[in-house]
């Protein structure tokens, strides 16, 4: 089924399989970029507009942050804790990159045919477009991460020497930067510098910017060049 307007959510449970894969559960509404996973919703779950707000009560994504580009994890949590209701849980499984530097380092692990399927792990098994890591996690990073994006952590524990699994409950609602909903990137460009560094944006600056993301790079990309630049710790200090 198609992510449009004809889609109704209140025909499906409120229990989301994100990212669901070839893993099409039974209870769920299982959704996935990919129609030949044949979801029941095709939709990106960086963006799951068809579905509405503070409805769901179960929100489960294995395997799926780390598919995801770095910039974009915030995007996705506050995705997923839009979509869910206060008190609703979201499950997720993601890489531990200290626990898999623990496994390579093992002395049984050592022949060439288990280090290289321990880096798959790390980098995913890329059998086709997305099916790569951008980013894997530490303890202190995710829980950060999840607090951040409004969620407590019910339980954390490891799989399998280099898996989290995270149950974590939606304590507030936590909303999207609201930069990224700018419909025109142009405008979208002009308001960064209006928001992030005090001015209006240069001729050149403009464009620069304008031109990475025709080339296709980010909004979130955009936005970290700015609070990362010497001109926004400035303005944001001479605002103190």
């Amino acid at each position: 089924m198609s992510s449009d307007t004809a889609f109704d959510p209140h025909r499906f449970p409120r229990k989301l399989n994100l990212g669901c894969g070839f893993d099409r559960r039974e209870g769920f509404l299982n959704v996935d970029l990919h129609a030949f996973h044949r979801p029941d919703l095709v939709c990106d779950v960086l963006d799951l507009a068809p579905l509405p707000s503070g409805h769901y009560e179960h929100v489960l994504a294995q395997d799926v942050l780390e598919h995801l580009p770095r910039l974009k994890t915030r995007t996705a949590l506050t995705e997923w804790n839009r979509i869910l209701a206060v008190g609703g849980l979201l499950e997720l499984r993601v890489p531990d990159v200290l626990g898999l530097a623990r496994l390579l380092e093992l002395p049984e692990n050592q022949s060439p045919a288990r280090q290289e399927e321990l880096l798959q792990n790390l980098f995913g098994t890329q059998l086709y477009p997305g099916d790569f890591h951008y980013i894997g996690f530490t303890e202190p990073f995710l829980r950060a991460l999840l607090e951040e994006c409004g969620f407590a952590i019910e339980r954390l524990s490891r799989e399998e020497g280099w898996l989290f699994h995270v149950v974590a409950l939606k304590v507030r609602d936590v909303h999207r930067n609201p930069l990224l909903a700018v419909a025109d990137d142009a405008e979208f460009v002009r308001a960064a510098y209006r928001e992030l560094l005090g001015r209006e944006a240069d001729p050149g600056g403009f464009e620069y910017h304008l031109g990475l993301l025709a080339e296709g790079a980010s909004r979130e990309s955009i936005l970290e060049r700015f609070t990362s630049s010497e001109e926004y710790r400035e303005w944001q200090a001479s605002r103190r």
